[in-house]
């Protein structure tokens, strides 16, 4: 899944110190999406295809962890062109101990999670628009204390100049909490227009949650956006129900631009073949406010 109410789990292996390895973990997923949508043509075609390296080692600091970890992803060619791009999704360097964990380079958009309580689809999600991930930063992720942790992110671009350029181009903070069945997450993040390429700064408010009744998962998720004098609203709600190797969901989506309303639901559901393996199955519908768009994908995902 995209994202998942599951996913909450990444916020916290960010924050949650690694466990030390000698040896560097080799990971990867490769997922084969068939695609169905409305006025184009059917279409197979390899939505990720993603490898990594990742470890850790102990340092000569009593309690002290040196981690890092680089990701990337080929864009599959279309056709007879099977020529591809290369795209870094995670590339940093970090330490980790009692203190918390400090990270530098391409990260994890730590305030994502937040998406993660009301997007649960596989390819939908049409109207969420935070980023997943953040380069150039330097951020640091505390501890949990009884459940709750905090976080703090800095972005510093070099390649923003001018006589205006700041040192600090943009920054994400926010905490979580989660006990028990409960989850709860807030978030804010803030980029200067230079670092953007845009005419005005951008910030983004957020605020989520979960409550999990035993197999079914609620959860609800909220976005303010603010560009200038332009601000929009998004709201989130999903449903999650886990029955074995079987997680049926649903969500709906609804986008408030200034009076220009736009909406999306969703329904789908993942299948597990072991540890590994999966498939998938999802409608989406998408109202932009004057036109509709179903879409209807099976997906087949393979890790290692």
């Amino acid at each position: 899944m995209k994202k998942s109410l599951i996913a909450l789990a990444v916020a916290g292996a960010l924050t949650a110190p690694m466990v030390a390895q000698a040896d560097a973990t080799l990971y990867g997923k490769l997922e084969a999406v068939l695609q169905s949508k409305e006025d184009n043509d059917v279409d197979l075609f390899m939505d990720d295809v993603i490898f990594g390296l990742k470890g850790s080692s102990e340092t000569s600091v009593e309690g002290l962890t040196a981690i890092y970890k680089i990701e990337v992803e080929l864009s599959e060619g279309e056709g007879l062109d099977d020529g591809s791009g290369i795209e870094t999704r995670y590339a940093y360097v970090g330490a980790t101990g009692g203190f918390g964990t400090v990270l530098a380079g391409r990260i994890a958009n730590p305030t994502d999670v937040v998406e993660g309580y009301g997007d649960v689809s596989n390819k939908a999600g049409e109207l969420y628009y935070n980023p997943d991930r953040l380069g150039s930063t330097l951020a640091y992720l505390s501890p949990s204390f009884s459940g709750f942790d905090f976080y703090v992110a800095g972005v510093m671009d070099g390649s923003v100049a001018g006589p205006d350029a700041d040192d600090v181009d943009g920054y994400a903070l926010g905490a979580n909490y989660m006990a028990g069945p409960l989850s709860l997450s807030a978030g804010y993040w803030n980029f200067e227009n230079k670092y953007l390429g845009l005419s005005d700064d951008l910030e983004n408010f957020l605020l989520g949650g979960s409550y999990a009744f035993g197999p079914l998962t609620l959860g609800l998720a909220y976005e303010k956006l603010e560009s200038g004098s332009d601000d929009s609203d998004l709201y989130g709600i999903s449903a999650v129900y886990e029955a074995g190797a079987a997680a049926p969901y649903a969500q709906y989506s609804q986008l408030d631009t200034d009076g220009d309303d736009q909406d999306e639901w969703v329904i789908g559901m993942n299948y597990s073949l072991g540890k590994k393996a999966g498939v998938g199955v999802e409608y989406s519908s998408y109202d932009d406010g004057s036109d509709t768009t179903d879409q209807f994908n099976v997906s087949y995902t393979v890790k290692f």
